[in-house]
């Protein structure tokens, strides 16, 4: 099986505790839900949207980024 690593930069605005903890929170989800689309078949993935995560406390627009580089990294 292939590891496929996307890195994001992103610029901090007076970082503190509190911020860099909710963002290592939500690398953590954004990672567990890259994983799960991962391990559904390919058919399966295609048909996912951002609703298919609503459970998820990421924002739509973030999960359906999620959901695009996870698409174009298991047609690698």
């Amino acid at each position: 099986m292939s590891t496929a690593i996307k890195t994001l930069k992103l610029p901090f605005l007076r970082l503190n505790r509190a911020k860099a903890e909710e963002f290592a929170q939500l690398q953590a989800l954004n990672t567990s839900v890259a994983n799960t689309i991962l391990a559904l078949p390919k058919g399966e993935r295609r048909a996912l949207t951002s609703k298919s995560f609503a459970h998820v406390e990421i924002g739509s627009a973030w999960m359906n980024q999620t959901i695009r580089n996870e698409l174009i990294a298991s047609k690698r």
